[in-house]
Parts: C-alpha cells; sequence; structure tokens
C-alpha cells in the first residue's frame, strides 16, 4: 500500500546491502539473493547443488526434493546410516534412503498409497506442506506465518524451481520450531545448533550479509517474570551471533555503528559500536537525560542530532573516527523537522530545518542546500525533486547534488471543488518511490541518466515494471482521488489498472467502478496481481488479492481480517461483485 505521508521519512536500519537478483518468484526481501542464500545453506551443509552449480533456475523432481530436504533438516548422515522402509515402487536407489527417512519420520506420504512420484517435478504447495510438517504438528501451511497461500499458487503458476525451494529453505531458519509439542520457543536454526549440525559461529559466518539482522535487548525474566538480565545482543534468525561485552548498553536506533548507555547510567554515553563484534569505543559523554539521534552518513562520515540536558540544546554533529564535531545549533522546531525529513543517497544525507531551509550533510561538513522549499524525494544518484503545489496546479522541479536545476514539470489540478483550501489538499503530489520511479496523483516520472523524466500526468498509486520496461499502474481519472484510513493511516486507492508502454502508450486493462485498488504486486508472464482494500471493522482495512490475465479478473485470495467479517464466502461474494461490474461494462459498450 502507499501512503499519501507527503514527508519523506528516513527509512528503518539497514544492516547490509539489499539482494538484487532475485531467482524464482519467492522473495524474502532479504539482504542477500538467492544466490546468497544458497550459498549460505550450502556453507552450512544443509544444501549442495548439482554438478553444475546451483542450478537456481531448475525445475526439480520428487526424488531430487527428498535429498535437498533431508540436508535442509541436517538429517543426511542419519538417512544414509540406516535403513528406511516404505511402500513405494518407484523410488531410485540413490534417493532410496532419503525418502524412506522422510517417510519413517512423517515427513511424505506419497502421492499414492504405492507412488512417491519420483520423476514428477515438485510444486510449490508439496514443498511448503513438508516444511510445515517439518516444524509444526501440521499438514497444512494454510493459516501459518510461514507462506500465504497466494504466493503459493503464484510459484506454482510461474513454474516452482530450485531457487524458490532455497527461498522457502531460509524462510525456515527463522521459523519457530514447534513440532512434537515444543515448547522451547526456539527457530529451527536454533533447533539444528542444539543438534549439531552446526555452531552459533557457523551460522554467524554462513548467513552475515545474507540474512536479517537484529540488534536488540534480549530481555530474560525469572520464573516471576522478574527482570533479571538485559543483554544487548545481535540476533539472525533468533540465534544470539554477538553480544556486547558491556552491561547496561542499548542500541541507537536506526543504526548498527553506534551503541548508547540506558536509563539506568548516571550519564548517558555513546558508543561507535564495530557491527560484527559489538565491541565498543567511547564516542562521547552527556548528561543523564539526554539523548541521541541517528540521521545517516555520508562516506565515512556519520551524523547525529544530539540534546543536551544540561544546557538545552539541540545539536547537528559529524562524527568522523572519534572526532565529534558540532555542525549546527538547532531549535528544538528545527530539530523535529530536521528528524522528521531525512533523505539518503550514496552522496550523503539532505535534512530540512523549516519550510524554506535545507541542508547537504556531506562527507567533509554540512552546507546550506540551494534548491527550492518542498523535497519530496533524493535519489541515490543525489537528484532531489521538489514539489510545489496550490489549488490549481502542483510545480515538480528536479536539481542535482550540485545544487543545479536539471527539469520542471507542470500539473495542473483537475480535482472539481469550490474550496481553494481542499483543491490544494488534493493537488497533485508524489508520494511513491522505489530508488528509481517516482509516483502519485501527480503522475509517473523515472530518473534517467541525472533528469527527471515524465513517463504521464496521469494519477498513478501504485506500479511495477515487467521485463520488456512496460509499466502496470493503479490509476483514477484526474478529477477524482479516492482515500480510505487504516488504523489512522490514510491511503490512496484508485479504480483503474493501466499497462504505459515504453514509448508512452496507456491502455487501461480494467476499470472497477467502487473497487478500492491500492497496489500492482507482481507482473509476470502477461498476468497481473493486484490488492483491492475493504473496510474491516475498528477503523480498519483488509485486502483481496487477485489476478488479471487474458482479460479476466480472479479474486484468489484475502487477509484473515476479511475472513473473520465478511465469512467464508468472502471470496466468492467479491468475484461476484467484480463479475457484476464487468458485466455491466460490457452491457453499455
Amino acid at each position: 500500500m502507499k501512503k499519501f505521508v507527503f514527508a519523506c521519512l528516513m527509512a528503518g536500519l539497514m544492516t547490509c546491502a539489499a539482494g538484487a537478483a532475485q531467482v524464482g518468484t519467492i522473495n524474502n526481501s532479504y539482504p542477500g539473493d538467492t544466490e546468497a542464500q544458497a550459498q549460505m545453506l550450502y556453507d552450512l551443509g544443509l544444501f549442495k547443488g548439482t554438478d553444475k552449480g546451483f542450478a537456481l533456475e531448475k525445475s526439480m523432481t520428487r526424488a531430487e526434493a527428498s535429498v535437498m530436504l533431508t540436508r535442509l533438516l541436517g538429517a543426511e548422515k542419519t538417512a544414509l546410516a540406516g535403513n528406511w522402509k516404505h511402500p513405494f515402487t518407484d523410488v531410485p536407489q540413490w534417493a532410496d534412503k532419503y525418502v524412506g527417512w522422510l517417510y519413517q519420520n512423517g515427513l511424505t506420504k506419497g502421492v499414492s498409497a504405492t507412488l512417491y512420484g519420483s520423476q514428477r517435478n515438485v510444486t510449490c504447495d508439496q514443498y511448503c506442506i513438508f516444511l510445515t510438517r517439518a516444524h509444526l504438528d501440521a499438514d497444512s501451511y494454510q493459516g501459518t506465518a510461514f507462506v500465504d497461500n497466494d504466493e503459493v499458487r503464484q510459484t506454482d503458476e510461474e513454474g516452482f524451481i530450485r531457487g524458490d525451494a532455497v527461498s522457502l529453505s531460509a524462510r525456515l531458519l527463522s521459523t519457530n520450531y514447534a513440532k512434537n509439542g515444543d515448547e522451547s520457543d526456539r527457530s529451527v536454526a536454533e533447533k539444528l545448533i542444539d543438534d549439531g549440525v552446526f555452531t552459533a559461529e557457523q551460522f554467524k559466518n554462513a548467513a552475515w550479509d545474507v540474512l536479517p539482522r537484529d540488534y536488540s535487548n534480549d530481555y530474560q525474566y525469572d520464573g516471576k517474570w522478574n527482570l533479571i538480565a538485559s543483554p544487548f545482543v545481535c540476533q539472525i534468525a533468533d540465534v544470539t551471533v554477538a553480544q556486547c561485552p558491556i552491561d547496561g548498553v542499548q542500541p541507537v536506533s536506526g543504526t548498527d555503528r553506534y551503541a548508547q548507555s540506558d536509563m539506568r547510567q548516571s550519564d548517558l554515553i555513546l558508543y561507535f559500536m564495530d557491527s560484527k563484534t559489538m565491541a565498543l569505543t567511547q564516542v562521547l559523554s552527556l548528561p543523564k537525560e539526554s539523548s541521541v539521534e541517528y540521521l545517516g552518513s555520508a562516506g565515512e562520515t556519520d551524523y547525529l542530532l544530539i540534546f543536551n540536558k544540561e544546557t538545552e540544546t539541540y545539536s547537528l554533529c559529524s562524527v568522523r573516527s572519534d572526532t565529534v564535531k558540532t555542525e549546527l545549533t538547532l531549535t528544538e522546531a528545527q530539530q523535529q523537522r530536521a528528524e522528521r525529513t531525512v533523505y539518503q543517497s550514496a552522496h550523503g544525507c539532505i535534512i530540512c530545518t523549516d519550510e524554506t531551509t535545507s541542508y547537504k550533510l556531506t562527507e567533509t561538513g554540512v552546507e546550506p542546500l540551494g534548491v527550492a522549499a518542498g523535497i519530496c524525494r533524493l535519489t541515490d544518484d543525489g537528484m532531489t525533486v521538489t514539489q510545489k503545489c496550490t489549488a490549481d496546479e502542483t510545480v515538480l522541479t528536479a536539481y542535482n547534488w550540485d545544487g543545479q536545476k536539471t527539469d520542471r514539470y507542470t500539473i495542473s489540478n483537475a480535482y472539481q471543488s469550490d474550496d481553494a483550501e481542499v483543491r490544494k489538499h488534493f493537488a497533485p503530489q508524489i508520494f511513491g518511490s522505489d530508488g528509481v520511479l517516482f509516483w502519485g496523483t501527480a503522475g509517473l516520472y523515472r530518473e534517467e541518466n541525472g533528469r527527471l523524466v515524465q513517463v504521464t500526468d496521469s494519477p498513478v498509486i501504485g506500479v511495477k515494471q515487467d521485463a520488456d520496461g512496460a509499466y502496470y499502474a493503479v490509476s483514477c481519472d484526474k478529477s477524482e482521488r479516492t482515500e480510505y484510513y487504516s488504523d489512522g493511516i490514510g491511503y490512496m486507492a484508485g479504480d483503474m489498472l493501466v499497462r504505459i508502454a515504453p514509448d508512452g502508450t496507456q491502455t487501461t486493462l480494467a476499470t472497477l467502478d467502487d473497487i478500492l485498488i491500492d497496489e500492482v504486486k507482481t507482473v509476470k508472464s502477461g498476468a497481473v496481481r493486484f490488492t483491492i482494500a475493504i473496510p474491516t471493522e475498528g477503523h480498519r482495512s483488509g485486502h483481496y488479492t487477485c489476478l488479471l490475465k487474458d482479460g479476466n479478473i480472479t479474486v484468489r485470495s484475502a487477509t484473515d481480517d476479511v475472513f473473520y467479517i465478511w465469512g467464508n464466502d468472502a471470496l466468492e461474494n467479491e468475484q461476484e461483485k467484480i463479475d457484476k461490474i464487468i458485466a455491466n461494462q460490457k452491457g453499455e459498450e
């Protein structure tokens, strides 16, 4: 979903570089891509690949899957050392002990009483059922947090491949292990460590930069829920891979480069932290009740917002090695605005301290930013985009990192209202970005060779690009603005799905009047997967996931809250509603 919050807030902690090469349909959004996840499993002895490498693009037979699955559970030596009986007559000799071990442990049931289906390609549905049996006392993944029906269905439609199996196997490591009534609250990775499959140190080395890392205090209680310890640790898949050597320390939000003393200490001490060992080096000491906020970095220079309780002052400070320098002294209002409006790029950061004043935070210091007010985006290459909205129009202006104006677009406000303030509120705006594309009711734009290129000035609520470069977007009429709220947050929605060819030609794929289309999720093999929002209860919204393919729309799945409110017939009822809308449109034609 695309929030229509127009201030750019700093994203959460990015502990590692995001992976780029996803192989297959399953996407864990982990720091390490599919190849890195496969290498991690290989290093842990849970995956071996083929004689031609990992072969992540290839499909996998059920016989091959039996080997991969047994290895994933760290049971290959046990399987090969035993004699495991099974009733299947179609299992090749090389897979016999693997299939037998799986069967004897209740992890596979075959495709019939006497057939395992060895030569058939394993499906995502079958693989997920196995993984569910491996960590839960259940034969179905439905209703679990591990995978959802729509994800499985989409993957099987695209073709389940080894890359998908790797992604699901990597996901399993972080999943809670609760098989056979196990109540130890361990992840699968912790279970494998406890079983001696690999050590915590081996896991740390293999999973570093591959799986997400969490820096937090591990609060520990006695049997009466009295806090007895709260060590500051780094965890991967709930496995503690590093622990801070000093007690009474907690993380600084938004970074793995700094830590600070907790509220129990007499002073606030800021430490520079080695992210891998959690070794600390003191940077500065502040009076109790002071505070430190991490803003971002420029090369080897970090920027912090510091409140000194003793002097009641707010400072923007740079930190280089162990040298702290006050770059700006701010009022409380300027500090709050700077904290809310932080933009990070490869060149450095930009902050806004009031409606007209902005600064570049560079590797060598702070510089005034000579661009107009109204910054809405900063690209990774350092291009700044501003928007100025009035009741009649919106002006988008792009500047390079040096502050030179490169492009300017004026979008007329077609929203109908006699109230100028309402028209200004609904003026065309940019509110979404993936770092290269920018979209909103002001249209769709892309960064290209340091320039801001307009793809369309039609509203774009959400967008995905296919392999051929075409854009598939949620849109609406220029004069319309549809908002809905969930948990007090406002979101934009549209009622059209459109395709925008690389040459700019726009084609309407579907129009669903009175339906809140809010996101294009995927575009693959000519099929567009999108979501629609529906009010549930308590000012919240649930979602249906739909598939548009060959001109037909199929409602595929829904979030649990939809079923809770609308019952087991929710999918059928929504499908009937959409079919009726389309039938009426055809009748009008």
